[in-house]
């Protein structure tokens, strides 16, 4: 049976079949995007922070509207095309079509990219400074260096440990000499590897000892850190004899022949030197499910997933011994008290340690019985031995880390530790957060100066930015000072073109982003004029800054110019300033977590219609020599999802790019 309708249009709307279904999925289209775009009305007018404005390079986002543009005409042209019988003039707009959706996604990936590859940092005084993170690489010496390019790192890294190498090797051959013996080189575990640079917007720990949760402890971040020990030719051992018991009996004895806390001693000096006499050291199991391990074992994941299950099957033990005794005491409670509330007697129910739980003591306090439950280890520690940093990403840490803590705490329940006594492992090593700055943002400091009744200016310029702790605050302190004399030149402007109201207040004013925020066109446009000795006000001075279609994903740090004129200063925030720090992600603030939503979302769009246009462009030639007005129908259904698509994208860019 023919289905009617699939080329001649119905007689009661005039429309093919396929052309109705396209608009209504175009009309909840319209409703999906149509929310979106709600949302993002609502979320900035009721913003509690100062939303990004203008954050988004015109560009780019310029050129893919142009681009559409065209691929909406051109697909108009396919579908005409097919009108007229033209096959060939078909596969030419079509083909078109397609590039222009091409050209759009590789535009998009771009400046993805260039916001993956740039941080913005929250120091705790509210100011949002924005760069490029520097790189770094520890050196054999235990000194870390930031250079600013992941190369330039690689290269200083892999020339220290040449050096390094170098010395040991002529170290040791002149021992050798000494003592007449031959020397054929260092070993391959002598020799000292180049690690790999990472950016320096990690913090950097030197632990004496590190003791790792049984329960959390999150095996890419222990593999890191054994990564990191052996690469620095450390290693990671335990300090001392573990017993980690999973089974009451190994514990605690039988109830025949219950074991007291002396006899257990005695059994664990018996297991240590049962295992140390041992040939086979990997099995370190013992009684029923117990696990010893000695003193100098070193760390593996596999080992904190033995100990854990151990811990597990202990702790498990422990919990049902527990409601055990509660049954039992809630059935004496409700016997000795029947017509009472049972929460008025719940504090008779509770366990008593000392003679359900623990050991019993005889009169002259020793241990005489077994417990009923077993102790439970849930940590292992280990020491680092000799002592090297490590790099722990910040996403890692649970809490600041301060000097005067002794410790970093990560998010899986780690536990790093520095030494105690002058040669022992100092625990925080300076590591900074470095970058190149290329905007600083002050309208939140403004902001919640509004709120606090306060001078907006005096609070910005109370920023640690510009104060002494900040090595280069002189620099910024100077950058400031120009951008606060162009702001007044601007408002000056104003007021002379647009005059003043009746109550003397200017009818128009900079914006709070002109006046609280210093773009990377700004840092430009003043290392242009310090470099020709100009100010605000003189003549050229507003010739020198950067035009809009410069940067064309934002700013370029690999520029000559830039790097000649110093443009985007370097800063190294210490830890405990850094309130929040991301790239331009989700993560970062709603706004760019509604633009990756939406233009992500676009995006699909424009790759979905790009993968059904070239279907029609590359499988539809027997359907054009069999029935090629049907074929002109679907590239008109197409083609209306096509101009769907473009339409978005027009509502997009100025909400999104010029907004």
């Amino acid at each position: 049976m023919e289905i009617p309708h699939t080329v001649t249009p119905r007689k009661d709307n005039g429309l093919f079949n396929a052309k109705v279904g396209i608009w209504l999925f175009l009309a909840s289209e319209v409703m999906l995007f149509g929310g979106l775009f709600s949302a993002y009305v609502f979320m900035r007018i009721y913003a509690d922070y100062p939303w990004p404005e203008r954050a988004l390079p015109i560009v780019p986002g310029l050129i893919n509207t142009f681009v559409l543009i065209g691929s909406s005409v051109t697909v108009v042209f396919a579908w005409a095309s097919l009108k007229m019988r033209q096959w060939r003039r078909f596969q030419i707009f079509m083909a078109i079509t397609i590039a222009c959706a091409g050209i759009f996604m590789v535009l998009k990936a771009i400046e993805y990219k260039a916001k993956w590859d740039h941080q913005a940092v929250r120091v705790d005084d509210f100011t949002i400074v924005e760069g490029h993170v520097h790189y770094a690489t520890i050196l054999s010496n235990g000194k870390v260096e930031h250079f600013h390019t992941k190369k330039e790192a690689q290269e200083a890294g892999e020339k220290d440990a040449e050096t390094a190498n170098k010395v040991a090797e002529e170290k040791v051959t002149t021992a050798a000499k000494e003592k007449d013996e031959e020397f054929d080189g260092l070993g391959k575990a002598d020799l000292w590897k180049a690690g790999k640079p990472f950016k320096a917007n990690v913090v950097l720990f030197k632990p004496e000892t590190i003791d790792f949760s049984l329960v959390r402890a999150h095996e890419s971040w222990v593999n890191a850190m054994l990564e990191q020990a052996e690469k620095r030719k450390s290693r990671l051992v335990t300090a001392r004899d573990l017993f980690i018991y999973g089974d009451i009996e190994d514990y605690s004895g039988t109830e025949s022949e219950p074991m007291s806390s002396k006899a257990r001693a005695e059994q664990e000096a018996q297991l240590v030197k049962k295992f140390a006499m041992a040939d086979e050291k990997k099995d370190r199991k013992f009684g029923q499910n117990s696990l010893f391990i000695p003193a100098g074992t070193l760390l593996s994941y596999t080992l904190l997933e033995e100990a854990r299950k151990v811990f597990v099957a202990g702790r498990a033990h422990n919990a049902a011994t527990r409601t055990t005794i509660l049954k039992e005491n809630w059935k004496k409670v409700k016997e000795k008290w029947p017509g009472d509330k049972y929460w008025e007697q719940a504090s008779e129910a509770r366990i008593d340690a000392a003679t359900q739980l623990d050991e019993q003591v005889d009169e002259a306090g020793n241990c005489s019985a077994g417990s009923k439950v077993v102790s439970l280890v849930s940590t292992l520690s280990f020491k680092m031995d000799p002592p090297q940093p490590l790099i722990i990403k910040r996403s890692w840490i649970k809490r600041p880390v301060k000097e005067q803590d002794g410790k970093a705490e990560l998010r899986d329940d780690t536990s790093l530790n520095a030494g105690e006594g002058e040669d022992a492992a100092p625990g925080l090593l300076e590591s900074p957060l470095a970058l190149s700055v290329d905007a600083i943002d002050f309208r939140w400091v403004a902001q919640k100066a509004e709120e606090a009744g306060n001078d907006p200016m005096e609070m910005i310029e109370q920023s640690w930015i510009f104060s002494k702790a900040n090595k280069n605050g002189s620099t910024y302190r100077k950058i400031w000072k120009v951008h606060k004399k162009r702001i007044g030149q601007l408002e000056q402007r104003l007021i002379d073109k647009y005059g003043k109201d009746e109550e003397g207040k200017p009818r128009r004013v900079a914006t709070e982003t002109d006046r609280y925020r210093v773009t990377w066109q700004d840092f430009v446009h003043y290392a242009r004029a310090e470099h020709d000795a100009l100010m605000p006000g003189d003549s050229g001075f507003d010739d020198l800054r950067p035009k809009f279609w410069n940067g064309f994903a934002g700013p370029n740090h690999k520029d000559e110019e830039i790097h000649k004129l110093h443009a985007f200063p370097e800063l190294e925030i210490p830890h405990h300033k850094v309130s929040m720090q991301s790239m331009f992600t989700p993560k970062w603030n709603t706004y760019y977590a509604i633009y990756f939503t939406l233009t992500g979302l676009h995006g699909l769009h424009v790759v979905g219609g790009a993968i059904v246009l070239s279907y029609y462009l590359f499988f539809s030639k027997g359907l054009y020599r069999r029935n090629p007005e049907w074929l002109a129908n679907r590239v008109e259904v197409g083609g209306l999802f096509w101009h769907f698509v473009d339409l978005v994208w027009i509502f997009l860019f100025p909400i999104l790019y010029l907004m």
